[in-house]
């Protein structure tokens, strides 16, 4: 089964129906069906948290997100030495924010391509064919 590494823009994205949400939302169905793998880093889950904070209040915030750990996405928590090694190594290159060095170092070991819609952060690596790329948008 083909993986794909969700940036946190793009669960964004969905669940405050701007650009690229209809697109995504045919990615979640193809995942409930077991035709693709959704991946996302738990350093990007929180940015996602830390966004509906933002715009909600706390119990609003909590409830969205158990919405989110439902939704047929693998949530990674592991921190192991490859992570760490690839996000250092990543980071020390590319400007790229931290949290975005963990969803690319995800997909890249996973062998995977990173679904984003942040061009700005990725695009650089995409052109250097460090890491495969779909644009939400």
């Amino acid at each position: 089964m083909t993986a794909l590494v969700i940036d946190a823009c793009v669960l964004i994205a969905y669940l405050f129906d701007e650009d690229g949400s209809d697109f995504f939302q045919r990615l979640l169905l193809d995942a409930r069906n077991h035709e693709i793998e959704l991946v996302m880093h738990n350093i990007n889950l929180g940015e996602v948290y830390y966004d509906i904070l933002k715009r909600n209040d706390v119990a609003s915030a909590r409830e969205t997100y158990e919405y989110i750990r439902r939704l047929p996405i693998r949530f990674e928590d592991r921190v192991g030495d490859e992570m760490i090694y690839a996000v250092g190594e990543l980071k020390s290159r590319w400007r790229i924010a931290y949290a975005d060095a963990f969803a690319a170092a995800q997909a890249i070991l996973l062998n995977a391509a990173l679904l984003t819609a942040d061009r700005k952060e990725f695009e650089p690596l995409r052109q250097a064919f460090v890491l495969r790329i779909e644009w939400l948008r």
